[in-house]
């Protein structure tokens, strides 16, 4: 690590954004985490838990996972301002950052935070956009304004899920030439591109909430996809790990792009979790009610997301 001394050390930074469910921690585990410097720091800012792959976590408790390559994740508790204060306090720095962004975000905002302090650089804000999703979201008046802004602030959009022509969505074309933006296409992997453009920002409105429960009883998988279904008009987001009746094992759930999916769970969890986003009001309220019968608890947690 590296030590205070009269000579300032500059932190490099990585910003990572990208809407819900564009695929930002399965990039964060397979390209960021190798190349990343021992005793580097990355900041976890979700509405969920934490999903770093369970064989990459050598220890952690409730906030903090050290990792077997040498790096320490945590999330953030209290806001992103105040965790890299206390980091810049510290008589020994990291070697370098990572900051995964919510994916509801703005990520100028966070970019301009990092920009504040003569510690730290801003070396890469990459941005990963879900081609598949590209229309539904550019069309989408509960999603595209933030979608847009994750887009334009990129420095770097890593485009994933892409067709087997590797085309570029219209919508994503339109996105970049609206802004004049310089593409310069780089290699990646066989269904992603990585376009390293520049463009404008935007100011971040709207208003999101989440909750989550806690499950007190296995889940009915296809009730579940039918309320899911039926609250497509507010329920942006759903991801966690649960038990499903009939199944042998908890599951990882996730709700993503309007696809409902599941899978096993690396290791059991220590309590079933499951973490819903979408645009707050009844709706949204009525959804929680339902899920929370359906999962057999009485009570869950409501917050609107800053």
């Amino acid at each position: 690590m590296k030590t205070t001394d009269a000579i300032p050390v500059t932190i490099p930074v990585t910003l990572l954004s990208g809407f819900l469910g564009a695929g930002k921690t399965s990039y964060l585990n397979r390209r960021l985490l190798p190349s990343l410097p021992p005793d580097s720091l990355i900041l976890v800012n979700d509405f969920g838990s934490i999903n770093i792959d369970a064989e990459l976590i050598e220890y952690r408790d409730e906030r903090i996972m050290r990792l077997n390559n040498g790096c320490i994740c945590c999330t953030l508790g209290g806001s992103l301002a105040e965790r890299l204060a206390e980091l810049l306090r510290q008589p020994v720095l990291p070697a370098s950052v990572v900051i995964e962004a919510s994916g509801i975000a703005n990520p100028a905002r966070i970019a301009d935070l990092v920009r504040l302090s003569p510690r730290l650089q801003l070396r890469d804000l990459v941005c990963l956009v879900d081609a598949s999703q590209a229309e539904r979201h550019s069309r989408d008046p509960r999603v595209s304004e933030v979608w847009q802004q994750q887009i334009a602030a990129a420095t770097h959009l890593v485009i994933n899920r892409l067709p087997a022509d590797l085309t570029l969505p219209p919508a994503l074309i339109s996105r970049l030439n609206g802004h004049k933006a310089h593409i310069k296409r780089e290699a990646g992997d066989a269904n992603e591109t990585t376009i390293s453009t520049k463009g404008p920002r935007f100011t971040r409105t709207g208003a999101w909430q989440s909750f989550s429960l806690n499950p007190a009883q296995a889940i009915d998988g296809d009730q579940l996809a039918t309320l899911f279904a039926e609250y497509a008009d507010v329920l942006v987001r759903a991801k966690g790990i649960v038990q499903r009746q009939g199944g042998k094992q908890a599951e990882v759930v996730q709700l993503a792009g309007g696809r409902l999916s599941w899978s096993p769970a690396l290791r059991r969890p220590a309590r079933e979790q499951l973490v819903c986003i979408g645009t707050g009001g009844p709706r949204l309220s009525r959804l929680a009610d339902r899920l929370r019968k359906l999962a057999g608890v009485k009570a869950g947690t409501q917050t609107t997301l800053s």
